[in-house]
């Protein structure tokens, strides 16, 4: 039964996303934890769940509208899993990468 509850979050989390994109936003980890039912330092597993199916479906990465409050940009492990789930993205700079799935992520809500 926790599998069933750990997959509706990750639908959860893709829908929230999904809308974050059709507004063309960016959202913080703290509001989307709050959505979730889930510590925002917790959601990496999860994001990177929604990240992964997403691309098997040739959708964005839409954790890339997950940002950090202060920084308001994502967190490492957001580069290093599009890196590894887009050979692309390789050898661009962090700003190149991130502008580019943002851009992703905007065009297929749209």
């Amino acid at each position: 039964m926790a599998e069933t509850f750990e997959i509706d979050r990750v639908d959860r989390i893709a829908d929230i996303l999904y809308g974050v994109a059709v507004a063309d936003g960016l959202i913080c980890y703290g509001p989307l934890g709050q959505r979730v039912g889930i510590l925002p330092h917790y959601l990496g597993p999860h994001l990177e769940k929604v990240s992964r199916r997403a691309a098997e479906r040739g959708e964005p990465i839409w954790s890339a509208l997950v940002v950090g409050k202060e920084t308001r940009r994502p967190h490492e492990g957001f580069y290093d899993l599009a890196r590894r789930m887009r050979p692309e993205y390789e050898n661009l700079g962090d700003d190149v990468l991130w502008q580019k799935e943002r851009e992703r992520c905007y065009a297929a809500a749209h």
